[in-house]
């Protein structure tokens, strides 16, 4: 009877050691999973710099992102709403008066998307704000967020050549020279000579002329180097020349042509006309996507000739598009989508020369007259 006892009191104590050791393995494997579970309340990091959007973006909105700083096992929310600044709701952008931002456990950020307005009579970058309050399961770390739109309808003149002094300002210019056939077997000679470019009464003349036979001379001068521009509104007055293998053009390069070489540097041409069709002038744009890629397209006057008078030839180049204008009518706008290789954020220089002969347009024959001339009345940039 007495070694029975002592065998079961034996077997009650170890049963007993048994249940206190798994009722504390149980206690440290929960309180290791709170400490791993991601109880732990997190920021939610509103951004201290202002969000930027510009006006014509393609979504048409501003995403704003909304991070936590560890993700949890918990639904994080928050309320927001929208404040006008120098932006007002309804005008430049979609107001907000009531939203809930709701992360769920195990995300890390949530967005928010205000809608964008386009203004064509604002001039100036705007402002407006996102407001935070009531957040549930998370700590705000700034109540409000600033979100400049930036404005593309570019009403600032920033550089102009009026060509009210000669001779042609070299600040701004530089003279190409050369018959080289200009990459598309072209046949002028282009000089300094003020036969070729001259001022005179407040006009740029561009001239083309055929001195003796088979022989011609024209005039390419560029701002390469000196005046090169990105995301702008060009307006260029002028009249254009005509003929039989004339070929004027007020157009745009890339300022890394040098480096980059053709077509990688992008090419805008604002106005092209080929002289034996002189009521149809040419806007085109070119650049590489795995080899040379081009669009174009042409604007027609429905009476007289582009050599009869002068014509406002516009373009309005913004992050996201490009649009070609004669006398303010559109005939030609491109997305940023449509064509995403472009270098849409990189400077060009401007580029004014009649060409004569070549692969396009072709040839002068005996119906071209000589000289032909291009008047330039001004060129003016805005930003």
């Amino acid at each position: 009877m007495l070694s029975l006892l002592k065998i079961s009191d034996h077997d009650f104590r170890k049963r007993k050691f048994i249940i206190t050791l798994n009722a504390l393995t149980l206690f440290f494997l929960l309180n290791a999973c709170n400490k791993t579970g991601n109880s732990q309340i997190p920021d939610i990091i509103v951004s201290n710099s202002a969000y930027e959007v510009v006006e014509d973006a393609p979504e048409g909105a501003v995403n704003i992102v909304i991070s936590l700083s560890n993700s949890s096992d918990k639904v994080v929310t928050v309320d927001y709403s929208t404040a006008d600044s120098t932006a007002k709701a309804g005008k430049d952008y979609t107001g907000i008066t009531s939203g809930r931002l709701t992360i769920n456990p195990g995300q890390s950020y949530g967005t928010i998307t205000v809608s964008i307005l386009q203004n064509p009579g604002q001039s100036q970058d705007l402002f407006f704000k996102v407001l935070f309050s009531n957040p549930q399961n998370g700590t705000l770390t700034n109540n409000s967020l600033k979100v400049k739109i930036i404005n593309v309808d570019y009403q600032n003149l920033v550089w102009s050549d009026e060509f009210n002094e000669s001779p042609l300002n070299i600040s701004f210019w530089n003279y190409e020279q050369g018959a080289t056939g200009w990459g598309n077997n072209e046949l002028q000679n282009y000089t300094s000579s003020l036969d070729n470019v001259h001022i005179d009464s407040g006009y740029l003349h561009i001239t083309a002329l055929n001195p003796s036979a088979l022989s011609y001379t024209s005039g390419r001068i560029t701002t390469q180097g000196k005046k090169e521009f990105t995301n702008c509104r060009v307006e260029i007055r002028a009249k254009l020349p005509e003929g039989k293998g004339i070929w004027p053009a007020l157009w745009m390069l890339g300022a890394n042509f040098p480096t980059a070489g053709w077509p990688k540097c992008g090419e805008i041409d604002i106005m092209e006309l080929l002289g034996h069709e002189p009521a149809v002038v040419h806007g085109a744009v070119h650049w590489d996507q795995n080899g040379h890629t081009s669009r174009t397209n042409s604007y027609s006057l429905t009476s007289g000739k582009f050599s009869s008078g002068f014509h406002i030839f516009s373009l309005i180049w913004t992050p996201n598009r490009l649009i070609w204008k004669v006398d303010n009518q559109q005939f030609f706008y491109l997305n940023r989508t449509t064509m995403a290789s472009f270098p849409f954020s990189l400077p060009q220089f401007f580029i004014f020369n009649i060409a004569v002969g070549g692969n396009w347009p072709g040839n002068p024959d005996e119906t071209t007259v000589f000289p032909q001339h291009m008047i330039v009345d001004y060129i003016r940039v805005y930003q």
